[in-house]
Formats: C-alpha cells, structure tokens, sequence
C-alpha cells in the first residue's frame, strides 16, 4: 500500500514538473471555404482544453488592394465606431461575411470563446500585429500556407528593431491539412 503511495506521489510530482501550455488566446489563419477546416479543428480542441479564447483570422477577407472589408475613416459617419477588434456573428453578417460568422457559431456551440478578424491585408505582418494586439500566445496556420509561415519566420528574424523577435514571444504552429 505504501509502494502504491509513493508511485503515485511520483507520477503526480512528474506531472507538476512538465506544465501543459496554456494559451489565453489563439490566432487561428482560416479561409470561409473549408480549406482550413484542420486549423479550425486544431484551434477548437486547444482552445476548449485550456479554456482559451479562439480568433478565427480571416485570410481571404481582403477585398483587393485598395478595399477594407471593414469599414474605414473614409467610411460614412459612424461607419468605423460600428466594429470593435474582435467580430462575432452579428457583426460578421453586417460584414457580408455569413460562413465566417457560421464558422464562429459552430465553434462557440462546441464551448469555445471565438470570434473573427477581418484583416485588411492578410501578410505576416499583420497577421503578426494582430496577434499581438490581441494578447496572443498561440497562432495557428494550415502547413498548406507555406508561403506564409516563411513570411512569419522572415518577420521574426528581421524585425523593426533590427535584432529579431518581430513576433514577440508567438508560438506558431503548423498545422496539417
């Protein structure tokens, strides 16, 4: 009975001695379509077990070049004020963004704090930001957006201050599609 005690004493220190990460927000890359479907599977399941808040960061929302998907300061009165940094459903739908919205109900059905971005241009470098404005610790992107995750590396190593760290501490995770 003793020996009992003591492999367990054992079994519950070692799991003291390796702490799982636990992640207040995620930054999921996703697309409307179904593309990404992995990410957003991968975002659910970790955001549900450390009680993370998920953002589901829109990668095609941009419009072209020279268009927000978002309304902006160009926009008419009151326009801009009508948004916040993180979009719910609501606010998805009034951006004409209805699978998006359908894909943050599905998650926050499932028990998972989420939300959305609709990023004006969807590069590492805003990808970067955001994630930092929003408290980040976790981003998530689809191994299929190779091109991106090299950007995000590139952004790390030569950031504005010239000695790297441009995502300030972000773990960044490939995830299989």
């Amino acid at each position: 009975m003793a020996g009992m005690a003591t492999m367990r004493a054992r079994r519950d220190d070692h799991e003291m001695d390796t702490p799982s990460a636990r992640h207040a927000t995620i930054l999921a890359v996703t697309t409307e379509d179904d593309s990404h479907a992995a990410v957003r599977k991968r975002a659910a399941e970790v955001g549900r077990q450390a009680g993370s808040t998920v953002i589901l960061w829109a990668a095609d929302a941009a419009i072209g070049p020279l268009e927000s998907p978002l309304p902006t300061a160009w926009s008419g009165d009151g326009e801009q004020d009508q948004f916040g940094e993180r979009l719910g459903p609501n606010d998805l739908i009034a951006a004409g963004h209805e699978r998006l919205a359908e894909q943050v109900g599905e998650l926050r059905r499932d028990g998972v704090d989420a939300w959305a971005w609709l990023p004006d241009t969807a590069d590492a470098a805003a990808l970067a930001n955001y994630a930092v404005e929003q408290g980040a610790s976790l981003v998530l992107v689809s191994s299929a957006d190779d091109d991106l995750m090299a950007d995000l590396r590139d952004a790390d190593t030569r950031a504005d201050d010239g000695r790297g760290g441009g995502l300030r501490g972000l773990r960044v995770e490939a995830v299989p599609s």
